[in-house]
């Protein structure tokens, strides 16, 4: 009895073994598939993951290059010297000495000169002494003395009927010059006025 019982005891443990291991084995087996899956995900997951992460990156085209506006342009690096300003000299007219040589020359006293005009033309003469007399007026074939004139001193004439005049100089004395005031009718002997120089030159022009 004891025996039997001992057998079928065995059995009953055999047969529990034979049971249970199927049932250990297939968690075994999913497991090992569970870990084969999980490999091939973690093994592809980046792959995947790059490769959504690359085709999501948006395709920007470069800008196109503007050329700078005129207005924007740098001048050249070029230094330009400022030209310099020069103010216009008063325009002078020349010296009589410079323009001609003198007609004649009076000896003066003391800076000082007389003029006789000799009017030896038919028609009046207006004359003056600039800055010593007014216009005046000298009838035909009459003369007139300016007397003790500083020097330097101008004298101007013309005829009244607008005709030309020849003018000739001498100096009879010391500080005195006489003025022969003759008609002509040739404009390039023409003249209109008188000048002294402190050094006793005559200028007719």
């Amino acid at each position: 009895m004891r025996l039997r019982g001992s057998i079928a005891m065995l059995g009953v443990i055999c047969s529990s073994l034979t049971i249970d291991l199927p049932a250990v084995a297939i968690p075994q087996a999913e497991q090992k598939s569970v870990l084969t899956s999980l490999s091939q995900i973690v093994t592809v997951a980046p792959h995947n993951s790059y490769i959504s992460q690359t085709t999501q990156i948006p395709q920007v085209s470069p800008a196109p290059v503007q050329p700078p506006l005129p207005e924007q342009q740098q001048p050249p690096n070029t230094q330009v010297s400022p030209t310099p300003q020069v103010s216009p000299s008063p325009i002078q007219p020349p010296l009589p000495e410079q323009q001609q040589p003198p007609s004649t020359t009076v000896l003066l006293n003391q800076g000082k000169v007389s003029i006789k005009l000799i009017n030896q033309t038919g028609a009046k003469i207006t004359y003056q002494a600039i800055g010593n007399t007014a216009p005046r007026s000298l009838p035909g074939k009459s003369d007139v003395t300016l007397k003790n004139l500083v020097t330097p001193t101008t004298v101007t004439f013309k005829r009244e009927d607008g005709g030309l005049l020849n003018a000739t100089g001498r100096s009879p004395t010391p500080g005195v010059l006489e003025l022969m005031l003759d008609a002509t009718t040739d404009l390039g002997i023409d003249k209109q006025s008188l000048q002294i120089q402190p050094t006793g030159d005559v200028f007719l022009n």
